[in-house]
């Protein structure tokens, strides 16, 4: 796939596993608003405890480090300014509707997506999850001061580009199989392509539904509008320094001559968005945490997508913006001027 400035577009080595998990209520569960802080906070903490027993020490061993699934998933450090913001290995997708509360025996269905060479870590995932349902909890505390505890159903891999699906574990099952469709470059390409002959046949109009939170900052400033550049640009530099960090390389590519200059001539058809507030907590940080962002829909075009889709798509899959580990910043394009509403707009 070639951009009109007959430059390829480079190759980008990242991939992605994107798995599901269905899980069974097995006391009641109650989420506060947003459902993603809590997966989060419950995953995070869980695997701290179970698997890094130099959680409580500082500074923490570099060796230990090195070979700590937890501290591999959690603390990723930025091991030189050339490789750009810090971004951990893995991303949380919560469930995107409504409910908030769960009964014993309704099901409960969220994502855990690991980027680059973390695949490693598979294992730990599953074994965290398990923990989380049968030890830890998740969710509001009861009366009783206990979280909503839950069990493993189904545990598949899916690649939303090709529609394909694997099993890896179903309830009752001794073994766990790898997960084995990664989500690649050459997969994002041919669903660019896809997206650009659609786009073709929609007066080259893009609707960006933004499913959860989408919190982008420009020159240290929240956006609060649904500015295009802002949301290319931060997909672009997610993807180049996830490359990086966890794919062994960061993709040649001129930001001032192959993006920013295509990505300033898209214009803003239709802005049905909104801000949405929330707040969260920090366990790194060890405070209150606001989670809040754009929520919504707008439409844009421009004369020249073909530069620019391929680092859209590779963003609906990496997710862009602040908070991600916690669910935020999930977005879905669709060609052609959108006029029904998304499946709901509430991102929880």
């Amino acid at each position: 796939m070639m951009n009109t400035t007959n430059q390829p577009i480079p190759d980008i080595p990242l991939t992605a596993h994107h798995i599901r998990f269905t899980v069974r209520a097995e006391t009641p569960i109650a989420f506060h608003g947003f459902k993603g802080s809590a997966l989060r906070g419950a995953f995070a903490g869980t695997l701290r405890r179970a698997f890094c027993p130099e959680a409580q020490r500082q500074p923490v061993d570099p060796l230990h480090k090195a070979i700590c699934p937890a501290c591999q998933l959690l603390d990723a450090e930025q091991a030189s300014r050339q490789y750009g913001d810090i971004r951990r290995p893995y991303a949380i997708r919560p469930p995107l509707d409504g409910k908030q509360n769960y009964l014993p025996g309704e099901l409960l269905h969220f994502d855990v997506v690991l980027f680059g060479d973390k695949l490693t870590y598979f294992p730990y995932l599953i074994m965290t999850v398990q923990r989380m349902g049968a030890e830890a909890g998740v969710g509001r505390r009861d009366q009783s001061g206990q979280r909503g505890r839950f069990s493993i159903q189904r545990v598949e891999a899916i690649n939303p580009l090709t529609g394909e699906l694997q099993s890896l574990l179903e309830a009752g099952d001794s073994m766990v199989r790898l997960p084995a469709l990664p989500i690649t470059h050459a997969q994002v390409l041919t669903a660019a392509g896809r997206l650009l002959t659609a786009l073709e046949q929609q007066n080259k109009c893009l609707t960006v539904h933004c499913r959860t939170p989408m919190r982008l900052m420009s020159g240290g400033q929240k956006v609060e509008t649904a500015e295009f550049f802002p949301l290319a640009k931060q997909a672009v530099l997610r993807v180049l320094d996830l490359s990086a960090q966890h794919a062994g390389a960061r993709p040649d590519i001129r930001l001032k001559e192959d993006i920013y200059p295509f990505a300033d001539r898209v214009m803003l058809v239709k802005d049905e968005t909104h801000w949405w507030d929330l707040k969260g907590y920090s366990g790194r940080l060890e405070r209150r945490q606001v989670l809040g962002g754009l929520m919504g829909r707008a439409v844009y075009r421009t004369e020249e997508w073909q530069p620019l889709l391929p680092w859209l798509m590779w963003g609906q899959i990496v997710q862009v913006g602040k908070n991600i580990v916690k669910g935020c910043g999930i977005y879905q394009l669709e060609a052609g001027a959108a006029i029904t509403n998304p499946t709901n707009d509430s991102g929880t």
